[in-house]
């Protein structure tokens, strides 16, 4: 009857250890969970000012004008911390009606990234602002998901709307969403 008594208790006990330790992995992992998105939400862009868009075939019908660039600034908020802008720490991704596409990781010439007030480096931080200019003349009809039958498509055009996130490693995504209006010029604010 002793026997039977104490392997109950040591099994006991290490179902209790077990059962601890588990619970242990489980807070841990709960909080590096809450750790993580603690730091994302301290690390935000802002969209610094309206989209200024290029556009061609302005003189025509609507349905023939196309948005070939785009330029907006960004900056941190208040008390949030440094992001890295570099090539391999943010994506910047582009949508319209007919198709999305990658238009910044790695690559540099479809999208720039670059440093209009601070101390020069890649990294943005209080007080600083950055310039993102988006060519989209760079775009092949064959490389946007789907692929285009004609590069107009690769363009948004006035009365669509256009989707750009700027996705910063480790930090919240900024997502600008747009309905192009009627476009009367070459360059015009959106």
């Amino acid at each position: 009857m002793a026997i039977i008594l104490v392997a109950f208790v040591i099994t006991a006990s290490a179902f209790a250890y077990m059962v601890l330790n588990v619970g242990f992995l489980t807070a841990e992992k709960a909080q590096s969970v809450i750790s993580s998105g603690m730091s994302e939400a301290s690390s935000v862009l802002y969209l610094d000012s309206d989209v200024i868009g290029s556009f061609t075939n302005n003189t025509g019908s609507q349905s023939d004008v196309c948005l070939t660039k785009a330029v907006f600034y960004v900056r941190l908020g208040q008390g949030d911390s440094p992001i890295s802008l570099g090539d391999s720490k943010v994506v910047i991704t582009y949508t319209n009606a007919r198709c999305h596409a990658s238009v910044y990781d790695i690559n540099g010439t479809i999208a720039t990234v670059t440093g209009v007030t601070g101390d020069g480096d890649e990294v943005i931080e209080q007080g600083e602002r950055f310039k993102v200019s988006i060519d989209f003349t760079e775009l092949d009809k064959a490389s946007v998901e789907p692929a285009q039958g004609s590069q107009a498509d690769v363009y948004a055009h006035p009365y669509e709307e256009i989707r750009i996130e700027v996705k910063p490693s480790g930090a919240a995504v900024l997502t600008i969403e747009r309905t192009l209006p009627q476009i009367a010029h070459s360059v015009q604010a959106f």
